[in-house]
């Protein structure tokens, strides 16, 4: 059994500027497309600073059209440093043809997205959900615009917030401060009451998705997610960490700043650590932005390397066969293999001593590494990943 949702990372092979290494790379998904359906595509790219990043974004977004032609999917352009080049690109795709499904890229609000379709289900791959206009905005007013639309897009395919299954949220300075604001405004906080807002408006009955808030250098705020809406019965299931409290009932003493708008409470992130989904025979297990924290308290504070081991063995325990029977996730399989990981170190420097336990800890996994900061100034590492359950 293997997922029919594949992704991988692409990597420039020459080039030393970020042109000839955006055209080198956009010649390779040139010919990935040539075989298989590309469903979505995340730019991270080097970018100094705001005006730096919408340079860049409009040269990737020229580069795509004049190779692609005017066929093209769902695409973020995210301004995270990849380690050792200019840019890097992963792409989701169809692993193999399959004459049944249906697939479309549509717009709303100026961002497309991916639109997949059988008998059994309805699939939306969507990526750089913002709007241009607001980029030097607060980011409360950022969060407002791109769950807006997340919300536009959703609605128009007849789905809610609790068909997303996987969601990424991409956050400028997101340790930082709302610079005009009077309120002390965190931009992760901002980020994580607007969410709570637009989440209100559905029913979470298989849980929260699972998720990544993670830092940008430059961007603003970018929304990346995966939903899905089954036409015959699916397991969709929430994953819990023993050794973790689940993020959404975090105490107050752990968020950091003011709530929006003077409100009496912060919201808590809402996310779920891992979220499982069978469907048309594919089981994957989409695991969060998990860090080196246990209970809500951080672990290994200034040292990089007790961090990256606590975040490893914090997977572990979640995708550990007894979690999983405990999480009632009881389907038979001979074997749980990572299919990719990200993993975003904050201090450059560190990038080395993190690769290193990485590599040696998921061997023959494709691994990206990216500069990025981490939701909580102490945290200076975090790894997601997707699995597949094999057998």
């Amino acid at each position: 059994m293997t997922n029919k949702h594949k992704r991988k990372y692409v990597l420039p092979t020459h080039g030393v500027s970020f042109h000839e290494q955006l055209i080198d790379c956009v010649n390779q998904i040139d010919g990935i497309k040539q075989e298989n359906n590309i469903l979505q595509l995340t730019f991270f790219i080097r970018a100094g600073n705001n005006n730096d990043y919408a340079d860049r974004k409009k040269a990737v977004l020229k580069a795509l059209h004049e190779h692609l032609g005017r066929d093209i999917p769902s695409a973020s352009i995210v301004g995270q440093i990849p380690d050792n080049t200019e840019l890097s690109i992963e792409l989701v795709y169809l692993s193999k043809k399959i004459d049944y499904l249906k697939i479309q890229h549509k717009v709303v609000d100026h961002v497309t997205y991916t639109l997949v379709e059988s008998d059994a289900e309805k699939a939306i791959f969507a990526g750089g959900i913002a709007s241009d206009e607001f980029l030097f905005q607060p980011r409360s007013v950022q969060a407002e615009a791109s769950f807006g639309i997340m919300d536009k897009i959703l609605k128009k395919e007849s789905m809610s917030f609790a068909n997303v299954i996987r969601q990424w949220n991409y956050v400028e300075d997101i340790v930082g401060y709302n610079p005009v604001s009077e309120n002390r405004m965190q931009n992760y906080q901002a980020l994580n009451d607007v969410r709570a807002k637009y989440y209100a408006t559905a029913q979470f009955v298989h849980g929260y998705p699972a998720a990544t808030g993670i830092g940008m250098n430059s961007g603003g705020i970018i929304l990346e997610f995966y939903a899905n809406k089954p036409n015959v019965r699916e397991d969709i299931m929430p994953i819990r960490n023993p050794q973790q409290k689940d993020a959404y009932d975090y105490s107050q003493d752990v968020l950091i700043g003011n709530a929006l708008n003077s409100q009496p409470k912060k919201s808590s992130p809402k996310f779920e650590r891992a979220k499982y989904i069978s469907a048309e025979n594919d089981k994957i297990i989409f695991v969060s932005g998990t860090a080196s924290i246990k209970g809500e308290i951080t672990i290994g504070i200034g040292d990089v390397a007790t961090q990256t081991k606590t975040t490893i063995e914090n997977i572990r325990n979640l995708i550990a066969h007894e979690n999983l029977e405990a999480n009632r996730i009881l389907n038979h399989y001979s074997q749980l293999l990572f299919s990719s990981i990200r993993v975003y170190v904050k201090i450059p420097s560190d990038m080395e001593t993190v690769r290193k336990i990485c590599d040696a800890s998921f061997p023959e996994v494709q691994i990206n590494y990216l500069v990025a900061d981490i939701c909580r100034d102490a945290l200076l590492v975090e790894i997601e990943g997707i699995a597949e359950l094999i057998g």
